[in-house]
């Protein structure tokens, strides 16, 4: 796989590790909720067919398959790819998981919808994110829409340079920022640090997200061939504001090469 330089994406995320730190922001009681706004924000009809770009472990996509949608999951991942695949499995939930590369990925026109969240999308160049844009397009059927969930750059621009998040047994991971203005990405210099029998052990990795301002991507999504249709602040159905962190845009494939 090709990545941006200056970071091992395959490697930044291990399975065990990220789910770990991040369970306070991946708690599984707020997965109904989020599932139901994008039900409604992608106006689901029942039995729809959902693909879900950068799945992680399927918190999303088995919740909607719960909820009788046909869902297809991708994630380079491999540990993600193989807890969603369990858990799918063991609730014979109809849905799949694949590991794969979502800049690869392609597939004819027989989704209903697309989703790509928390942050799922930015690790790579401009170019790789309009193919991945490109190949979301090319999997939906006419009409079809997509609802992508990134960081805020207004907002994250305002975050203090270093964030730590402390577990209760002491364990931290802790990223220390730096914005490349030129580049319109984030660096982020990111520590975990752990207790375990043979004492502390620390792991760093440096890697960059692209922040795209909101017209920067409508401008992104535009020249994919999709429709902006709205913009929201959050899961909650907000209004998109620079004071909050996340920008979720909801885009369409025109109905007709004529549209």
């Amino acid at each position: 796989m090709t990545a941006v330089p200056g970071f091992d994406l395959a490697a930044l995320f291990d399975a065990e590790e990220y789910l770990h730190f991040l369970a306070p922001t991946l708690r599984d009681e707020d997965t109904p909720a989020q599932c139901g706004f994008i039900e409604q924000a992608l106006s689901l009809a029942p039995g729809s067919r959902v693909l879900d770009l950068g799945c992680g472990h399927g918190r999303h996509a088995n919740e909607l398959a719960r909820r009788g949608h046909r869902v297809v999951g991708i994630d380079l991942v491999e540990g993600f790819v193989a807890r969603a695949r369990a858990e799918a499995e063991r609730e014979r939930l109809p849905a799949e998981f694949v590991c794969g590369d979502m800049r690869a990925f392609q597939a004819a026109p027989e989704f209903d919808a697309a989703v790509c969240l928390f942050d799922a999308f930015g690790f790579h160049t401009d170019e790789e994110h309009a193919r991945i844009l490109a190949n979301a397009l090319a999997a939906l059927r006419p009409g079809g829409q997509l609802l992508l969930d990134v960081r805020n750059r207004e907002h994250m621009l305002r975050c203090p340079p270093v964030a730590l998040v402390e577990l209760d047994n002491g364990d931290m991971m802790i990223d220390r920022f730096h914005f490349d203005l030129e580049a319109g990405r984030m660096l982020d210099r990111r520590s975990y640090v752990r207790s375990t029998a043979q004492g502390l052990t620390r792991r760093d990795i440096t890697f960059s997200v692209r922040l795209y301002a909101a017209t920067e991507l409508r401008a992104l999504l535009q020249a994919a061939g999709w429709r902006v249709q709205r913009s929201y602040g959050g899961f909650d159905g907000v209004a998109a504001s620079a004071a909050l962190p996340r920008l979720l845009v909801v885009a369409s494939k025109p109905a007709s090469p004529w549209d």
